[in-house]
C-alpha cells in the first residue's frame, strides 16, 4: 500500500493571496495592524507559526498563547472565506484534477493532505476546486505547529482510516517548499518536490527531496514510476 500526502497551497491549488489578505483583515480587526503579513514569508509554515511571527514582527516581546493564536485563527477564517470565493486567480494546478482522479480509484493507494494550514482553511481552499473528495483525513497547522509533527500525525490518521501502518518507504509527503521536503524527511516519509510554487526544481533538490517534478501534468508518468504506482 502507498500513502500519498499532498500539502496544499502551490501543490493542489493556488489562492491568489487569498489566504495573505485574510489574515491581514483579522489583525486589522483584532488589533488594528495594517499590512500584517508584508515581509512575512509563509510558504511552507504552518498557520500557527506564521500568527506567531506576526506578533514577533509586530509586536516584540509579546509571546501570543495558544487561545489567543485560534481566536485569530477563527477570524481568520471568516475573511478566508470570501476572499477565496472572489479570488480572481484561484486556480487547480496543472494536471491535479486528473492525478487525483486517477489515483482515488486505484486499488493499493491512499490519498491524505500533510499541510500547514489549519484543517478549515484547508478545507475552504480545497472545495473550490471540488478536491475535498479526495481527501478522507490528514495532518494539519491545527494538529501541530511543528510541521514534522503535522506530517506524523497525518500518518496516524492514514492507520486509523485504513487499519494498517504504512511503512516510511511506503510513505510519500509531496509539496513545492523545502519544508515540506525536510518535514517529510524528518518524519522518515519519502518526499516529492513540485515545482509550482516559488521553489526552483533545484532548490527543493537541494533540501533533499528524492524526487522532483515539474508539475502533475507534465510528469505524470515519472511521479507514477517514482512512488512505484507505476
Amino acid at each position: 500500500m502507498k500513502l500519498l500526502l499532498f500539502d496544499v497551497d502551490a501543490t493542489l491549488v493556488l489562492t491568489g493571496g487569498a489566504g495573505l489578505r485574510a489574515l491581514n483583515r483579522a489583525f486589522q480587526r483584532l488589533y488594528s495592524v495594517d499590512n500584517a503579513m508584508y515581509a512575512i514569508a509563509p510558504q511552507g509554515k504552518t498557520d500557527p507559526a506564521i500568527v506567531r511571527e506576526i506578533f514577533h514582527k509586530n509586536m516584540p516581546g509579546h509571546a501570543p498563547e495558544a487561545a489567543l493564536i485560534a481566536n485569530i485563527l477563527e477570524t481568520y477564517l471568516e475573511f478566508l472565506k470570501e476572499e477565496v470565493a472572489h479570488s480572481d486567480s484561484y486556480e487547480v494546478l496543472p494536471g491535479i484534477a486528473e492525478i487525483l482522479n486517477e489515483l482515488s480509484g486505484r486499488e493499493g493507494v491512499v490519498l491524505g493532505l500533510a499541510t500547514g494550514n489549519i484543517e478549515t482553511g484547508a478545507r475552504i481552499k480545497l472545495q473550490r476546486g471540488d478536491l475535498n473528495r479526495f481527501f478522507a483525513f490528514g495532518g494539519y497547522g491545527s494538529d501541530a505547529e511543528d510541521r514534522v509533527l503535522l506530517v506524523r500525525r497525518a500518518v496516524e490518521n492514514a492507520y486509523l482510516q485504513h487499519g494498517r501502518m504504512i511503512d516510511g518507504q511506503d510513505t510519500f509527503v509531496i509539496g513545492d517548499t523545502p519544508l515540506d521536503i525536510t518535514a517529510g524527511r524528518s518524519a522518515g516519509c519519502r518526499t516529492v518536490g513540485v515545482a509550482t510554487g516559488q521553489y526552483s526544481a533545484e532548490h527543493l533538490r537541494e533540501a533533499g527531496a528524492d524526487f522532483v517534478i515539474a508539475n502533475f501534468r507534465d510528469d505524470r508518468d515519472y511521479f507514477l514510476r517514482s512512488t512505484f504506482i507505476e
